[in-house]
This record gives C-alpha cells, sequence and structure tokens, in this order.
C-alpha cells in the first residue's frame, strides 16, 4: 500500500509499504478520505511529539475490508469511521471515566499507524459505522466535530451565553456550530481571514470581529459590555492565549482548546484570574463524543461542506504543508481514490 511516513521533523516521505494484518480484536480499513488538522501540522513542524515513523493522519472515513476473527460487530463493506484513540481501559484515568486521558493513549498518526494511507487497522471497539447518505468527506470530519462537542461541553456553555470564538478556521467554524446548538445566543468569532469570517457567518456566528483592523476587546465591548461567558482560543497561538484572558466577564471561562507549540510559555496575570474568579481550562481530545459526532453529521444539524477548500491526492501529500494556513485555505481533504 501507499502512505505518508513522518521520519522526523519536516521528513515526511510518500512510500510503499507492506499491506497491515488485524489483530482478532481489529478491522483491517481502506480509507477513503482523510482530512488534515492543525496537529498534523505541528506534527511536522516538530511541535507536537510523535514516535517515529509513522503514518500520519487521523481525521478519516473508509470501508471495512477485513474483521478479525473475534469482531462480530462489523463486516467487509461496512463504511465507518474512527475514533483514533486506543486507551488501556485499566490505569486509574480509564477507571474513573477520562479514558481521553489515558496514561497509556496510542493515537492514529501520533503513536501508532494512521491514516493517510490505502489501509488502515483499528481496533473494533474504536470503529463506528456511518449512514449511506452521509458522504466520506462529510464523516471525516468526525474526529475534529468530536473534539468540538467535547471542549464545548466542558466549557459549559449554556442557553442565552455570550460566546466569543479566537480563530475562525475550521475547529472554529466546528465550535461556533457546537456554540449555537448548546443554546449560544450571541456568537462573536474573532479572525484576520475574511474568507474564514464569511463562513463563520454562514455557520452560526451573530458577530464577526478582523482582528487585523479591529482591537478585539472593543468591539466585543460593544457587543456585550461586561465581555463574554466563554472564551475559546482555537488557534493555538500563545499571544492569542495570554490575550483572551481579560475577554471573559467575570467568573466566567476561558477554554485553550487550540494546540500550541508544546516548549512555549505565556505570561498571565493571575489577579485577573482571582480577582475575577476566572475558570482558565483545557480541552484535550473526545471524551466519549464520537457517536454523537456521527449523528450530528448525519442528520445535518453540524455542516461541513463548505469547510473543504482543497482536495489532493495521497501522492501529492506534501503538498498540504504549502497550502496549511494559507488564505484560501479551510480544510485539506487527502482522497485515496
Amino acid at each position: 500500500m501507499r502512505a505518508a511516513v513522518l521520519y522526523k521533523e519536516r521528513d515526511v516521505r510518500v512510500e510503499d509499504l507492506p499491506d497491515p494484518r488485524p489483530a482478532p480484536d481489529e478491522v483491517l480499513i481502506r480509507v477513503r478520505a482523510c482530512g488534515v488538522c492543525g496537529t498534523d501540522n505541528s506534527l511536522y513542524k516538530g511541535e507536537y511529539p510523535a514516535r517515529y515513523p509513522v503514518v500520519i493522519g487521523h481525521e478519516f472515513a473508509g470501508e471495512v475490508v477485513e474483521a478479525g476473527s473475534a469482531v462480530r460487530s462489523l463486516a467487509p463493506g461496512d463504511r465507518v469511521t474512527v475514533d483514533p484513540n486506543k486507551v488501556c481501559h485499566a490505569c486509574p484515568y480509564c477507571q474513573s471515566g477520562n479514558e481521553h486521558l489515558c496514561e497509556s493513549l496510542s493515537s492514529m498518526g501520533v503513536h501508532r499507524d494512521g491514516a493517510d494511507a490505502d489501509l488502515c487497522i483499528m481496533p473494533a471497539t474504536n470503529v463506528y459505522k456511518i449512514p449511506e447518505g452521509l458522504s466520506d468527506e462529510e464523516a471525516s470530519f468526525t474526529e475534529p466535530l468530536a473534539c468540538a462537542v467535547h471542549g464545548v461541553d466542558l466549557a459549559g456553555v449554556r442557553l442565552g451565553d455570550t460566546v466569543l470564538v479566537i480563530g475562525g478556521g475550521p475547529m472554529g467554524n466546528l465550535i461556533t456550530q457546537c456554540a449555537s446548538h448548546a443554546g449560544a445566543a450571541t456568537i462573536v468569532v474573532s479572525e484576520p481571514i475574511a474568507l474564514r469570517r464569511e463562513l463563520a457567518r454562514a455557520h452560526g456566528a451573530t458577530h464577526t470581529i478582523d482582528p487585523g483592523s479591529q482591537a478585539v476587546d472593543k468591539e466585543l465591548k460593544k457587543i456585550r459590555r461586561i465581555g463574554a461567558d466563554v472564551v475559546f482560543e482555537v488557534a493555538g497561538n500563545c499571544a492569542a492565549q495570554a490575550a483572551c484572558i481579560p475577554l471573559a466577564r467575570k467568573g466566567g471561562t476561558v477554554m485553550f482548546f487550540g494546540v500550541s507549540p508544546q516548549d512555549k510559555l505565556i505570561q498571565v496575570n493571575p489577579f485577573v484570574i482571582n480577582e475575577n474568579e476566572l475558570k482558565v481550562l483545557g480541552s484535550f481530545n473526545n471524551q466519549f463524543a464520537t457517536a454523537r459526532a456521527v449523528e450530528l453529521l448525519a442528520t445535518g444539524a453540524v455542516k461541513v461542506a463548505k469547510l473543504i477548500s482543497h482536495r489532493l491526492a495521497l501522492k501529492d501529500y506534501l503538498d498540504v504543508f504549502r497550502l496549511f494556513g494559507g488564505r484560501d485555505t479551510m480544510k485539506l481533504m487527502v482522497r485515496m481514490d
């Protein structure tokens, strides 16, 4: 099979590998489409740790080719997507219901071979069937959407809330839609790229801010004088993370959702956090949200078709790092066919 293999920082090669074989509790999946996310870009740049060499990619949909001998719930021909995170079910985090924080977490495309390949394998317990009405590309949004669902759950967005989203890329657009479904009445998206602001408006943002020409704090005060109930920093930008803390109202929540470089620090004023009783949270991965994400996509409650800006063949995989983050780039989709 052909696969995009990450060997080290800024060293990805599309090459031939032996076809993987499923263990008794695993399924072999023919990948149809795989999205590219910020984590993939961070892996490529060396900003996120990986176990080299590894086939990159984890946002995908495909078709079961073979089910292991112990698998009863899936069969060849089933269209599927996955939760790409394998956990141990035995550590204190798993046993307390926080499996996404597992001490032995093994994620596709990071610690174990992923889905930018013709074929991949995954434990059957992590595999979810997708309905026929959902396209492969739409189903490839299941994993990022599950992460957005978890982030909005964790932030506690409530009916009538004012939510500020810093960053209007694909994840910012998914969080905007999830916040809307959670009941937020006012959703403000701060994003310097016009295309992304337009898409945020189409996906439920009530207001947009261009931080390149507008002061975010001043514009937010015009919308709600006391600040946002919940602030999501989605870009993984350290300067934005430091700046977003004063944008929450007293008693509000600041959610660091974006993946920032592992070796970077930000400076915050603890007096502001204490005096205003702010909650500063991080959101990692997804916690039992994959089935909910499939349902949101299948029913059309969350729309993703407009978020795809580029489609690439696997042989052209290296182009994703040239395109990623561009002014006309949203979700990059790698097609195996």
